[in-house]
């Protein structure tokens, strides 16, 4: 007793009931630290419960557990910087990168054209794999070809020596135009007087030059629009929204000096937003992006700068399209895997603000070791790009043990439904108003709606322009749409129409 109450003095209990919950709290911590261990080796919990035992995982399988792989093509150098983002941004999303002859990669990015050299290791890729370049791409990049395809957006051009007696008489014809000679390859441009021109050249084509370009602060620039392929038999094609890229001349239009590049040519030390007076008030103070701070300025000259846009749309839509079957016909010996291709616009826009095409651009300059504050636009659309094609995912998870269906299923696709049970689709698709009823779909096509599903869900600020965004199905005149497209385009123009129709976020 009186043991008893010298504890309750002093504040001690006694030995026997201190021990209890020592004792519970440390098998309480001992079972949280085993569960923590095995979630930090990705066994998912539901295979714990379901087996009744824990499932080992190797230390190999552990390590590789989240990382998809990608290759660099040609092979990337760490004093190299042109890649800097692509690799940064890779490795936020969880991959790692391994040797191009490691043949387990998931993404192959090229830098350069790999369909010639890379010969048969590009022809036999597994489905899995995905590479940053469609074969034939070229039909559009390439500078002569493009520019001699007589496109109502573009300078008039022509090839030499081939069309020399044309260009001759063209500049009879109009003897107050200016030429610019462009070398066919490199970026080489110079306005040259007539009696300056090597008509016997074939390195070079000349093409009108646009004398009245639209200035800011009398500083010509050109717009550099980023856009994604990620399929051509259906087409789609994806713009970036969330900024453009927009280059000034570092010096001003007048007085015009043909001898003075520096007016009229945008080399690598071009005047970015940031330095041009007028528009450093948007851009800096209130935040604007490159293509809002141009806009406010075009609205400060009482002027409607998505006059512009609408044209930019149709001038890429027109581009691609014209160029599809060239492209299907070089990817006919590439039969597996999967590709996409980010490409750049670049265009200029004159004092009447009408819209001209000057060339597209494979594998666009992405680094930002000339001019740091690009770094953000660049490390934006990468994210946007990746997400886009399926490469990045903001999931992070075993994707080993993942079910797609969670993101786009039968059920996400099926649209028509009126139609499909008014015509017993069900039981027949002879009639042509079942086909899109996800009974009469074939394999391949339900696989092409699934991309188109999956890709709209993470398109983040990339805006479908083909097929054609729609601002209401009431205003879409869908046979005056599709009258000119493919079957196949056509047949995924009304998909996204009848999706529309359900929906007004897929307009």
């Amino acid at each position: 007793m009186q043991l008893e109450n010298k504890d309750m003095k002093s504040g001690n209990e006694p030995k026997s009931t201190k021990n209890v919950p020592v004792r519970i709290i440390l098998v309480f911590l001992l079972i949280t630290i085993v569960t923590a261990v095995l979630l930090e080796f990705g066994i998912p919990d539901s295979r714990l419960w379901k087996t009744g035992k824990i499932i080992e995982v190797q230390p190999s399988e552990a390590s590789e557990i989240n990382y998809y792989k990608f290759a660099i093509y040609p092979p990337f150098k760490p004093s190299d910087k042109h890649l800097h983002h692509v690799i940064e941004i890779l490795g936020q999303m969880g991959y790692k990168q391994t040797s191009l002859n490691n043949e387990n990669w998931n993404l192959l990015w090229a830098h350069e054209y790999p369909f010639l050299k890379m010969g048969t290791r590009i022809r036999n890729i597994l489905p899995r794999q995905i590479v940053n370049h469609f074969p034939g791409i070229g039909f559009i990049t390439s500078k002569v070809d493009l520019s001699t395809a007589a496109f109502p957006f573009m300078p008039k051009a022509f090839r030499l020596p081939e069309q020399q007696a044309e260009f001759l008489k063209f500049a009879i014809d109009n003897p107050d135009s200016i030429f610019v000679e462009k070398n066919n390859k490199h970026r080489s441009i110079k306005i040259l007087p007539l009696n300056s021109i090597n008509l016997n050249a074939t390195d070079c084509f000349l093409q009108e030059y646009v004398q009245n370009p639209f200035l800011v602060d009398g500083h010509k620039f050109d717009v550099g629009v980023y856009v994604v392929l990620t399929s051509i038999e259906p087409l789609t094609v994806y713009m970036y929204g969330g900024d453009i890229l927009f280059r000034y001349c570092p010096e001003k239009y007048y007085p015009f000096d043909a001898e003075n590049i520096n007016k009229y040519v945008i080399g690598n030390d071009y005047l970015p937003t940031w330095e041009v007076p007028s528009l450093i008030k948007y851009f800096e103070r209130f935040g604007g992006s490159m293509r809002s701070s141009f806009d406010a300025y075009v609205r400060d000259q009482f002027l409607d700068p998505s006059v512009i846009w609408v044209q930019v749309e149709e001038i890429i839509r027109q581009t691609i399209l014209s160029k599809k079957n060239n492209i299907l016909k070089a990817m006919q010996p590439f039969k597996n895997g999967k590709y996409f291709e980010l490409l750049r616009f670049d265009l200029i826009v004159d004092d009447k603000l009408q819209v001209y095409l000057m060339e597209v651009n494979m594998s666009p300059n992405l680094s930002s070791a000339h001019f740091k504050p690009n770094a953000l636009l660049y490390q934006q659309v990468l994210y946007n790009v990746l997400n886009l094609v399926g490469v990045g995912s903001p999931l992070r998870i075993d994707k080993r043990f993942f079910d797609y269906e969670k993101i786009t299923s039968d059920k996400s696709i099926a649209v028509n439904l009126n139609d499909c049970a008014k015509y017993a689709c069900h039981k027949s698709c002879n009639k042509s108003e079942c086909d899109l009823c996800l009974s009469c779909l074939k394999a391949s096509e339900v696989s092409i709606l699934k991309t188109a599903h999956y890709e709209h869900l993470h398109k983040m600020e990339m805006k479908r322009i083909f097929p054609k965004a729609m601002v209401s199905p009431d205003y879409f005149n869908l046979q005056v749409e599709i009258q000119n497209l493919s079957t196949r385009d056509g047949w995924l123009t009304r998909w996204f129409y009848k999706k529309c129709k359900d929906e007004r976020s897929w307009c």
